[in-house]
């Protein structure tokens, strides 16, 4: 048993390894980098253009100009240490502040959604189990494969939709 459980372990660190050079690679695949993009929105949005010398800094004070497997090793290293960097976006600020902002409030959400798929398919199933076969089974059948082929972020809008329409709620 316990070498199944090192051998598992052992699976799930090559994984997270995998996961973590196709995430890096994403990331990294399209043409430039960030601060490439950022010099383009100032330049579209007519506003002060770093001069070169401050570009070359930042780009050697960030990794950018290191080659790609020391970029992430360098990301690995600090992901491992709880670094996850500070974010362009939002002021230089660390993106593990940002996510510690908005973690209540999602995990929150999952916390309602669990809820809410309980007190519906519990009855559901309660329902289905007893009433085999019956028109009622496979109504509720039918509705809940089109809740699992309807993709969440659509659900999403669409309960947003109504709840603005009918309850006034944005």
């Amino acid at each position: 048993m316990l070498s199944y459980a090192l051998r598992r372990f052992l699976y799930m660190i090559i994984v997270l390894l995998l996961i973590s050079v196709i995430a890096f690679t994403i990331i990294q695949l399209p043409p430039g980098d960030y601060l490439t993009s950022y010099i383009m929105e100032l330049k579209i949005g007519g506003t002060d253009v770093p001069s070169e010398s401050e570009i070359a800094s930042l780009r050697k004070r960030y990794g950018l100009g290191l080659p790609i497997y020391q970029q992430y090793f360098k990301w690995m290293w600090g992901m491992l240490h709880g670094d996850m960097g500070k974010s362009f976006q939002y002021g230089e600020r660390d993106v593990s502040e940002l996510i510690a902002e908005r973690l209540p409030l999602t995990v929150m959400i999952n916390i309602f959604a669990i809820i809410f798929v309980y007190i519906v398919a519990i009855p559901i199933g309660i329902y289905s189990a007893t009433h085999q076969y019956s028109k009622g089974d496979y109504i509720f059948t039918v509705f809940g494969f089109m809740g699992l082929a309807i993709p969440n972020f659509l659900l999403a809008l669409i309960l947003m939709l109504l709840f603005y329409k009918y309850f006034g709620l944005s």
